[in-house]
């Protein structure tokens, strides 16, 4: 499913677009020209309908040499491992979530809750896979094109979101820090921390992205923005934005 002129939508589960398995969270191809990059992996429960979505989005997977992590839950890192590898790709994250990806550390990650919570399905397993750690401003080039790393934790631990400039327009890869409408994604997870999460949606809404691509639900190709400043004007009021969990 293309998006823009460098962006596509190659895996999606039932929170999204119902593309690959049913857990998936929404991931990106970006497609710099001599190579490509992936946003996030999915949950390497069926990585095989990946590779058919980046085919099908006319790339063979060996021209992906990057996957960039948004975070650490099994539904955007699950994947990593087995994309990596078919791909021949480098996986890279923000700390302290590369260092719970590669060590496939399932505390850190919340897994056994996710598992108990229906979040992931009974006996899912999370593949570890060596991970490189960036900093936030962090460039990465991507062929022609280059994205830069936007620390963002609050959501949890080292999440961090992608920016990239296109045609003079800004699109911003959210993760799970914000999804259209202005809703966040609050969990009773260790790292998931209020503070931090007030914090990242300001520092976002500073950046005015003109497209917003979450890693769930709707996408917004046009005005982005306003889904930030949707969220930002509910926390000047002393409350919080509504929130996807549970829901």
């Amino acid at each position: 499913m293309q998006l823009t002129r460098s962006v596509h939508i190659v895996a999606s589960g039932d929170a999204g677009f119902s593309l690959t398995n049913a857990f998936d969270c929404t991931a990106y191809l970006v497609d710099g020209g001599g190579e490509c990059a992936l946003i996030d992996a999915g949950m390497g429960v069926e990585p095989e309908q990946i590779l058919r979505g980046i085919r099908t989005a006319g790339f063979s997977p060996e021209r992906v040499t990057r996957i960039l992590l948004t975070h650490g839950h099994g539904d955007h890192a699950g994947g990593a491992a087995a994309l990596s590898q078919a791909c021949g790709a480098q996986v890279y994250a923000m700390e302290p979530a590369a260092d719970f990806v590669s060590r496939g550390d399932i505390a850190a990650l919340s897994l056994e809750k996710a598992i108990a919570a229906g979040v992931y399905e009974p006996g899912y397993t999370f593949r570890p896979c060596p991970v490189l750690p960036i900093a936030d401003g962090q460039r990465i080039p991507v062929g022609c094109l280059t994205l830069t790393a936007v620390s963002s934790p609050g959501h949890s631990a080292g999440h961090c979101c992608y920016c990239l400039e296109e045609d003079g327009r800004r699109i911003l890869f959210a993760g799970d820090v914000i999804q259209c409408g202005g809703r966040i994604a609050l969990q009773a997870i260790w790292d998931c921390d209020l503070q931090q999460y007030m914090h990242t949606l300001y520092r976002l809404a500073e950046l005015h992205p003109d497209a917003l691509l979450p890693g769930h639900g709707c996408v917004a190709l046009q005005r982005g923005w306003l889904h930030l400043d949707k969220a930002r004007a509910v926390l000047d009021t002393l409350a919080l934005p509504k929130n996807s969990i549970g829901e």
